[in-house]
């Protein structure tokens, strides 16, 4: 049986910290701060989040799923930058000789200009509208695994495992979040889904 966990970041998954031992034959996809756990694939849909990421050169490792990454050429990335997103400041991680396409995405006050390796290991997804922890799980149920464990899916009123790291300042858990994920379940019926 094809079988997979998606880590949530919820405070009450610090109880089960040995999930690789608990859950020996699953895949783990992981979301966002988890990549300092190295889960097999890591889903982020945040552009802070995923420039953050790419500054510990995580994704030259290990498998990363970045919804719109779509790193390009350093002339036209920097040809764009001036007209694309005018004054927002700037946030820009080191551009070694080796790294000759950007990644340029921007939010409402700054532009990431995320400088990327022409060998790692980042999957562009299409963007869907949800969180990333219901993009993991979309990525699993579309994957056809036949049993998805979620863990540390804590819902309102619940704490962030990472809420104190750097990327989560505007991550409080969201109505929204608990809607997609049951939209997700609800889909995928023929697929057994449990929280642990």
């Amino acid at each position: 049986m094809k079988k997979a966990i998606v880590l949530g970041n919820g405070e009450s998954r610090k109880s089960i910290l040995e999930y690789r031992k608990e859950y020996p034959d699953y895949f783990i996809y992981g979301c966002n701060g988890a990549y300092t756990e190295s889960p097999d694939a890591l889903v982020c849909t945040d552009s802070y989040m995923q420039h953050l990421i790419y500054k510990t050169d995580y994704p030259l490792k290990y498998t990363c799923y970045f919804s719109e990454w779509d790193p390009l050429p350093e002339d036209i990335a920097l040809g764009i930058i001036p007209t694309a997103f005018g004054n927002l400041q700037r946030i820009e991680n080191d551009k070694r000789p080796n790294k000759t396409k950007a990644q340029v995405a921007g939010s409402e006050k700054f532009i990431y200009i995320t400088w990327v390796y022409d060998n790692d290991k980042v999957i562009s997804i299409p963007e869907v509208k949800v969180s990333s922890g219901s993009r993991a799980l979309m990525l699993a149920c579309e994957a056809e695994y036949e049993e998805i464990l979620l863990i540390g899916f804590d819902g309102m009123g619940a704490k962030n495992k990472y809420q104190n790291d750097k990327g989560y300042e505007r991550s409080t858990p969201r109505a929204e979040w608990v809607e997609e994920r049951q939209r997700i379940i609800d889909k995928y019926k023929h697929i057994k889904i449990m929280e642990v």
